[in-house]
């Protein structure tokens, strides 16, 4: 039965990319449809796939490789310092450049995102909807990283100063919302780890940066189509920094997350992105996907009463925490590209 659920998985997966090009299906991201699909095919209608330990290994792997290649995804160049004794061509470039950086726009938007999801957090708790305000509160203010930055790869926005500003607002809807759940785990539970530990993650990141500092200097010299050396590094990284984060008591994504971003740091190859890319998105990312629709029961959640309440509650909070997003992206692409603001 694992196996059947596996190639029903692996077909859905080659056939759905096939579809949206044959009838042009562009409304939606490819990872929409593939969670919609999970829903169809699982539980909640024809029971075509069914979880086992097998599916959700290949699950938690997909999610970590996605993380992973997010972190890859960012360009730090946009957090460099701009210089000041520019030549006369420089100058002439800077005048039409945007007026604020896309790293400036992401945390304005992101720190927007985060003060309306506290006030609807307050509004929950006072009206009786939900008893916790600051648990609400992450709730509302994260942001699916991986449906995101698929949506921008498919619409080859990652290069583009908007887009880039869109991946780091996401970025920071992943990882602020972990950082809070750790924080509110060390508060309310009694077999939480010490906070400080998370420091551990960052000090591991460093140290492993530094070893592998000059590897692609080396790397074409001892590179052979057998060792794929690159793609070993990338893995490592992931496994190691996984391994901590999940030892001290932090999500493991997380510490993907941080494993691109190290590798990133490195400046690897562009075949070596090309190779990590096929990996996640060709076989263990659409997994993922599919099997997040698979995990949503709709059968079973639409039984209670107050789900059946908390639900459009939920999506209307969510919405209009996000709408701030949405406008400040929207005033952002505008002046990125110098084009007046809508009133």
């Amino acid at each position: 039965m694992n196996q059947i659920s596996l190639v029903i998985i692996l077909l859905a997966a080659l056939i759905i990319p096939l579809v949206m090009a044959r009838f042009r299906l562009t409304l939606l991201p490819t990872a929409v449809i593939e969670i919609i699909v999970g829903v169809i095919l699982g539980p909640s209608l024809f029971n075509l796939i069914h979880t086992s330990e097998t599916l959700t290994l290949l699950k938690n792997v997909g999610v970590i490789v996605l993380l992973f290649l997010s972190g890859l995804e960012i360009d730090f160049s946009l957090f460099s310092r701009k210089q000041t004794d520019l030549s006369p061509l420089q100058q002439k470039q800077a005048v039409s450049a945007p007026r604020y950086s896309a790293v400036t726009l992401a945390f304005l938007s992101y720190a927007s995102i985060a003060v309306m999801s506290i006030l609807l957090g307050f509004i929950f708790q006072l009206t009786g909807l939900f008893s916790d305000m600051w648990l609400a509160a992450i709730i509302f203010m994260t942001i699916s990283l991986g449906i995101v930055i698929a949506a921008l790869k498919e619409k080859e926005l990652l290069s583009k100063p908007f887009g880039q500003t869109v991946l780091l607002i996401s970025a920071l809807g992943e990882v602020v919302p972990m950082l809070g759940l750790t924080f509110y785990a060390s508060i309310y539970s009694p077999h939480s780890k010490s906070l400080w530990l998370l420091l551990l993650i960052l000090l591991v990141a460093a140290l492993l940066f530094w070893r592998f500092k000059a590897f692609f200097k080396f790397f074409d010299k001892i590179n052979k189509s057998t060792t794929q050396l690159d793609v070993r590094l990338a893995f490592f990284l992931i496994v190691a920094l996984v391994t901590v984060a999940e030892s001290v008591g932090a999500e493991g994504v997380l510490g993907a997350f941080l494993a691109g971003i190290v590798l990133k740091l490195l400046e690897p190859h562009e075949e070596t992105k090309v190779r990590l890319d096929s990996i996640g998105y060709g076989f263990f990312i659409p997994i993922f996907f599919i099997m997040s629709g698979v995990g949503l029961n709709l059968k079973t959640l639409l039984q209670s009463r107050e789900t059946l309440i908390l639900i459009p509650a939920f999506l209307v909070a969510y919405l209009l925490a996000k709408h701030w997003y949405t406008r400040s992206c929207d005033c952002g692409l505008r002046k990125l590209t110098r084009l007046p603001v809508p009133p």
